[in-house]
């Protein structure tokens, strides 16, 4: 089935796309180019958790765009956690014996039935792809107004929709070039297959298999962009962010804020050397629409930190490649204080078999290689890697089209 809706997607993008083709803006000539600070296109994972709220991304741009510009995003990642079962033990003396035990043999010194805990259970299996449409309105030359939607749908991954992506490359890289055999047991346990299964602590649960197409929510940002030390070739932005999410998995309201920076090293070369730097923090589930509301992990308050370096160099005919390194951290999905004492279990225990769990309680970070072609359109494409081995993604493929158009 999910054949057909990648052909639907398509046919969509190709229509929506045509008409601007003739209606863009005339003010991205080579004089007002529409290269604009960084090109970064949006590079966030895509965790079977963090698909579901607003993440935020961050912004390295210089100023608002000369024109409105729309903004399509594909990528496809990779996701591996076997099943496992988490307790949460609620006593302090068995906490602090928990403490003792590396969080790999805690299984054997912790029965549940005869010990109060909570409970939670976690998998996931299967590649991702991840669609987002985004426009960003220009204001005045200050401020920009962008919207935009996220959705996803649930794969198995198999060639030729997922090349590098899919199960069998991953294998095959790891049998023959590094990792070894099977390292985190998808062989062993079947490849190709596609499932995300979740259950909360208060019994709460969702799940998705194969085909499953969701419509996760709408994001808004306000950015203001500052020239307080624009002599120094350094541009500041702050945004203000409104996420609502519209899936029956969750349906709330998440709230948060950003800052960014550029600083541009050689602002009069062809060759232009760029870093950049963001902080945001987010308010998951500021309002929520459903008292049964799966939990998406403990954390309520996220913040992440993302460091860009890029390389452009200028062609004779007013083009720019661009090349970047993207480097993403983000808090825990789950409460930080749990991992000296949580309990995974497992009947299998095959290779890795508690990352789902012990994935929750880590920081995830991430690398992206980025290239990006810009002219009077700009195309984007990144291959990401996370840095924890947690397999949510394992290794991510992406691509963006913005292109400027006027109403």
């Amino acid at each position: 089935m999910y054949k057909y809706i990648h052909l639907v997607l398509l046919l969509v993008c190709v229509i929506v796309m045509y008409p601007f083709q003739i209606t863009v803006a005339q003010n991205t000539a080579s004089d007002s180019p529409l290269k604009n600070g960084i090109s970064k296109p949006n590079t966030l994972a895509t965790h079977p958790f963090g698909i579901l709220f607003y993440t935020l991304p961050h912004n390295f741009k210089s100023r608002p765009d000369n024109a409105p510009l729309l903004d399509i995003h594909l990528s496809s990642g990779n996701i591996w956690g076997q099943a496992v079962d988490v307790f949460i033990p609620s006593l302090s003396p068995d906490q602090a014996r928990m403490e003792a035990l590396p969080f790999y043999s805690r299984g054997f010194g912790f029965n549940p039935s005869e010990s109060p805990s909570e409970y939670y259970s976690f998998q996931y299996d299967g590649v991702i792809k991840d669609f987002r449409l985004a426009l960003a309105i220009p204001l005045n030359e200050r401020n920009e107004l962008k919207v935009s939607t996220r959705s996803f749908l649930l794969t198995t991954g198999k060639f030729p929709f997922s090349t590098i992506t899919g199960d069998q490359f991953i294998e095959f890289f790891h049998s023959n070039v590094a990792g070894g055999e099977d390292p985190f047991g998808r062989r062993a346990l079947g490849m190709d297959h596609a499932q995300i299964q979740y259950i909360d602590r208060k019994g709460n649960s969702f799940e998705l298999t194969e085909g499953s197409f969701v419509f996760s929510g709408i994001e808004t940002a306000f950015y203001t962009y500052s020239n307080l030390f624009a002599k120094h070739h350094i541009i500041l932005n702050f945004g203000a962010h409104a996420g609502l999410n519209l899936s029956s998995i969750n349906t709330s309201l998440d709230l948060g804020a950003s800052v960014g920076g550029t600083k541009n090293f050689s602002p009069k070369r062809k060759g232009q050397f760029l870093v950049g730097m963001g902080l945001n923090i987010l308010r998951k589930r500021a309002v929520g629409f459903n008292r049964n509301q799966v939990d998406l992990g403990t954390s309520s308050i996220f913040g992440s930190f993302e460091g860009h370096l890029e390389y452009s160099k200028q062609t004779p005919k007013g083009a720019r490649h661009s090349f970047g390194l993207n480097y993403r951290i983000q808090t825990p999905y789950n409460n930080k204080k749990e991992e000296d004492h949580y309990v995974p279990s497992s009947p299998d225990r095959i290779a890795r078999w508690h990352e789902a769990a012990r994935h929750l309680y880590k920081f995830p970070s991430y690398w992206s290689l980025i290239y990006s072609f810009t002219k009077k359109k700009e195309i984007s494409l990144y291959l990401q890697q996370d840095m924890l081995v947690n397999n949510a993604p394992d290794i991510q493929l992406g691509a963006n089209l913005k292109i400027p158009f006027s109403f």
